[in-house]
């Protein structure tokens, strides 16, 4: 029966050299040629059957497709291009070969477009659930990277996209933003950015606590998916489901420089607290996203 070193052995037949890979998967460490005139940027996202997806549902080629894709949306929200990628994998007792390429098909397929290698990783197989991790190798190549930092009073807030409703079926699917986050940090247009994975309400809480700042957002402005009117009714209304309901993978920045290819949301206020402008009345917004129990 096919095991562990089977699909290693798989995925060494995969791997190539080229001018930033010197040494593919296969030995114990790959081996990059880093040019000394670049920033290294690295990320790591852990995706979990249960939480993230449902395995019994997602097939794998798309479970790895969004542990991919998730990778690649954080480099869009730095502004930074993807170079390469490890990734580790704890399979279920029982899993097969098959599947377990499938995983890797769908790695590749996500990563490929951006030339995001797999330049290594590990395999397992445990009594619990499917849970790959993914840590990804990002390249400033000349452009400094956004931070969550940059937010300034008077900024605009945009978004890239409308929100809502990812629930049934966008968290699976997205495209990262990789060439729109690039092109905003090239330009210098974001001054702080942050791709909305936990939802509107908590990454915006974010950007603020950490560029020492307030924002106000404007509700009319919010755009709302068309997802969200096919969503089971639950006493929340289309806007809290665009404000909290997260894994959108959009970006959200801000801007002192007026954008016209994306979504105008609000302001950057010195006063520190997030508020939500409704018919000219302002309330608190409190963060109610995603957040892992621990």
């Amino acid at each position: 029966m096919p095991g562990e070193f089977d699909f290693i052995s798989w995925v060494r037949s995969q791997q190539a050299a080229d001018d930033l890979v010197q040494l593919p998967a296969g030995d114990d460490l790959a081996v990059l040629r880093w040019p000394s005139s670049d920033l290294l940027l690295i990320g790591v996202d852990q995706v979990l059957d249960g939480v993230h997806f449902d395995a019994g549902v997602h097939p794998p080629r798309a479970i790895g497709r969004k542990v991919m894709n998730r990778n690649l949306s954080d480099c869009a929200a730095m502004g930074c291009l993807p170079a390469a990628a490890v990734a580790t994998v704890a399979l279920p007792f029982g899993g097969t070969l098959d599947y377990a390429k499938e995983l890797y098909h769908g790695l590749r397929e996500a990563g490929d477009p951006y030339r995001c290698r797999i330049v290594g990783g590990d395999t397992a197989s445990w009594g619990g659930k499917l849970a790959v991790t993914v840590t990804i190798l990002g390249s400033s190549e000349g452009v400094a990277p956004v931070t969550r930092k940059g937010a300034r009073p008077g900024d605009g807030i945009y978004v890239t996209g409308s929100l809502g409703g990812s629930i049934l079926g966008r968290h699976m699917t997205f495209e990262p933003r990789v060439q729109l986050g690039r092109s905003l940090a090239e330009n210098g247009i974001a001054s702080a950015m942050i791709d909305l994975s936990d939802g509107l309400s908590r990454d915006l809480a974010h950007i603020c606590e950490q560029s020492g700042v307030g924002a106000i957002v404007e509700a009319e402005a919010v755009p709302i998916h068309a997802d969200v009117a096919r969503l089971p009714a639950d006493g929340r209304t289309p806007l809290q489901h665009a404000l909290h309901d997260g894994e959108d993978y959009e970006l959200l920045f801000t801007s002192a420089v007026p954008f016209a290819q994306v979504i105008h949301i609000g302001r950057i206020v010195k006063e520190p607290g997030v508020w939500l402008l409704r018919e000219g009345q302002a309330e608190a917004l409190t963060p109610m996203g995603w957040e892992h129990r621990i």
